[in-house]
């Protein structure tokens, strides 16, 4: 049996006979029928939620054995088709999707729990992320290790791959594509602008409205973006103009523009939440258009961005900072900002500035930076010894009430909880801990082999400073070459954040790395010594408690 739901409504496939019907002409013809209405249900209903922003497409599909796995995929397809993905793309998801199902149904049935696999898909505006769940008998991470589906993810067919056992909400398999500019299907009108362009005039830029960015500047401003960078901007999702109308209208994304008179868009800023939950989000996508530099529209529109969030109660902002000219650093600072770590190769070589110097063909480092636009509320934290004077310090700038302790306790749970994701585009691979287990090694190892085609330049792995565990789990993760990051209060659902970070064997830029003041180049040395540190693989020298 088959059925399927979506967001926006409800679909029930009774009105086709089942799939073992005896009325049926044959098993093909049913199987034909089944695929056939199923693409056209996720194309319809897609369809009509691309027409309305504030619904996330979502469709979730229930099959059994006597159901169609080709359905499913079919389903798949057809969604990751009407969102914007090349039809290659769109139909190596499919064969992955069905490898999934296939062997869902291989594993044997448990006499307490229904047999039935659920597929659930949803698409965020950049990631389609396809989960499959299943209460059969429970996979062992042996058996997860050697699945068919571990070759497709090496092939490439999907951006990431996670496979395995999950406790109550049963075997979970989870796949995700990500949009690329391969992808692209909105046209590009503007022209990359050469370094000799002229400065505007000094009409043009007092006339300059700094606003609340509307669906309507989507493609004003992906034409800005364009002019500045051309398609080596780094988060692809902003050369698309759908997909920035829905960021807009779900509230991922809160936007600030610069518009001339002639409603051209000459700057942008926005602050955006990378999940659905998080309290903290991202100030960045800072955009000045190169003849209107010089003339502190960077810092109208920033200041209009913190009068917004303070406005809406957010209690900060994050963002990352470039290290090749300390101006966008400074634009921070100005709004109290600190600096709270160095992401250590996190930009991509491909990644030009306009009329800014660059470093050759090598990855480029980030400052983490800090803004309050609200109070924090105290919290007491595990962090490692090494890093209690450096954290003390950052705090008595932010004035942030922090408790420390750097007691290494072993967690008492025996299984971690992650959540990954992953960029093509950058090369950066995220790993989110919602609760720290004994297995946390075994469980980021487990990630590292599902992420294998990606080749990721750069890990990010956050643990949450609430767990008293925190101090232990950093100290275990040096084993995997994890070194301190940054710290980012009220990050994560739980709590502060510990940000950990992997470079890989990708070429990276470490010197200069340009700061705008002493504080900063203190949080740029002390991250570098760390990760020196840990490459060579010396101690911290972390006693247990």
């Amino acid at each position: 049996m088959w059925g399927a739901s979506t967001a926006s409504r409800r679909s029930s496939l009774a009105d086709l006979p089942p799939f073992n019907s005896p009325y049926m002409v044959g098993a093909d013809s049913a199987r034909r029928l089944w695929v056939s209405y199923a693409e056209h249900m996720v194309r319809t209903t897609t369809a009509a939620m691309a027409e309305n922003s504030e619904v996330r497409p979502e469709v979730v599909i229930t099959v059994s054995d006597e159901g169609p796995l080709e359905a499913v995929g079919a389903a798949a397809r057809a969604c990751a088709l009407s969102n914007g993905f090349e039809a290659e793309r769109a139909t190596r998801l499919q064969v992955v999707v069905e490898e999934l199902i296939r062997e869902a149904l291989s594993r044997g049935e448990s006499p307490i729990a229904s047999g039935d696999i659920v597929t659930t898909i949803t698409f965020d505006g950049m990631t389609l992320e396809v989960a499959v769940v299943d209460h059969r008998l429970p996979l062992t991470p042996a058996q997860a290790r050697h699945l068919p589906s571990r070759r497709l993810v090496s092939l490439g067919f999907v951006n990431k791959l996670h496979v395995g056992f999950a406790g109550a909400d049963g075997n979970v398999a989870t796949c995700a594509m990500t949009l690329d500019a391969e992808d692209a299907d909105d046209v590009i009108h503007a022209e990359l602008l050469t370094p000799d362009a002229p400065d505007a005039e000094e009409g043009e830029i007092a006339a300059i409205d700094v606003r609340l960015m509307t669906p309507e500047d989507a493609d004003n401003l992906v034409q800005c973006i364009f002019r500045c960078y051309g398609y080596s901007y780094p988060n692809q999702s902003m050369l698309k103009p759908k997909t920035i109308r829905r960021q807009l209208a779900t509230g991922a994304m809160v936007s600030v523009v610069a518009v001339t008179e002639t409603g051209e868009v000459v700057g942008h800023v926005a602050y955006s939440f990378e999940r659905p939950g998080d309290t903290i989000p991202e100030s960045g996508k800072m955009i000045v258009d190169p003849r209107y530099r010089g003339h502190h529209l960077a810092e109208r529109l920033s200041l209009k961005r913190a009068a917004i969030a303070a406005e809406r109660g957010i209690s900060g902002t994050w963002s990352e900072a470039v290290t090749n000219h300390p101006a966008s650093q400074r634009v921070a600072i100005q709004r109290g900002a600190a600096e709270v770590g160095l992401l250590v190769g996190a930009s991509p070589a491909s990644f030009k500035m306009d009329a800014l110097p660059e470093k050759g063909d090598v990855r480029q480092s980030l400052i983490a930076v800090f803004t309050p636009t609200g109070p924090l509320e105290p919290a007491s934290i595990s962090i490692p010894s090494y890093a209690t004077a450096h954290l003390g310090a950052i705090c008595d700038r932010l004035s942030v009430e922090r408790t420390m302790s750097d007691l290494v306790l072993e967690p008492t749970h025996r299984r971690s909880r992650l959540h990954t994701s992953a960029s093509a585009a950058t090369g950066v691979l995220e790993i989110r801990v919602g609760e720290i287990g004994r297995d946390l090694v075994d469980q980021v190892m487990g990630v590292f082999d599902e992420y294998l085609a990606l080749q990721p330049s750069t890990m990010h792995l956050h643990l949450p400073a609430c767990d008293p565990s925190a101090a232990w789990a950093a100290r275990e993760l040096e084993r995997l070459s994890f070194a301190w990051c940054a710290w980012i209060p009220e990050f994560l659902p739980s709590g502060d954040s510990l940000l950990l970070q992997r470079v890989t064997d990708h070429p990276v830029h470490i010197e200069p790395i340009v700061c705008a003041r002493s504080e900063g180049e203190e949080v740029r040395d002390f991250v570098i010594d760390q990760w020196d540190r840990v490459r060579r693989g010396t101690s911290a020298g972390n006693q247990p408690g």
